[in-house]
């Protein structure tokens, strides 16, 4: 079962981002979208699917429907993959340390 635990203005996603998990996630995160910046932390994400994708991109358009900016970190190399392989992956934003 996937998990969404929010701390400040970062959400921390853990479980399995997959077509079977997508409702719970969006429900999770319904109401977080209230801050000027947010962060989803995929760190512990531990399964995805081609949904994940998706998930992605709905929660991009609702930060920019409450004009929120987005940032993801830590995509799991498998979302990363998939994003790459339907040329997507430049429109995910995420964060990319100086150096």
């Amino acid at each position: 079962m996937p998990l969404i635990a929010i701390q400040g203005t970062t959400l921390h996603v853990s479980g399995a981002m997959t077509l079977e998990n997508v409702t719970a996630l969006l429900d999770e995160s319904a109401t977080a979208f209230t801050a000027r910046e947010m962060e989803f932390d995929l760190a512990a994400v531990s399964d995805v699917d081609s949904t994940a994708v998706s998930l992605l991109f709905e929660w991009q358009r609702r930060a920019r429907d409450n004009k929120t900016r987005l940032t993801f970190t830590h995509l799991p190399p498998n979302l990363v993959r998939i994003a790459t392989l339907y040329g997507v992956l430049e429109l995910i934003p995420q964060y990319r340390s100086a150096g």
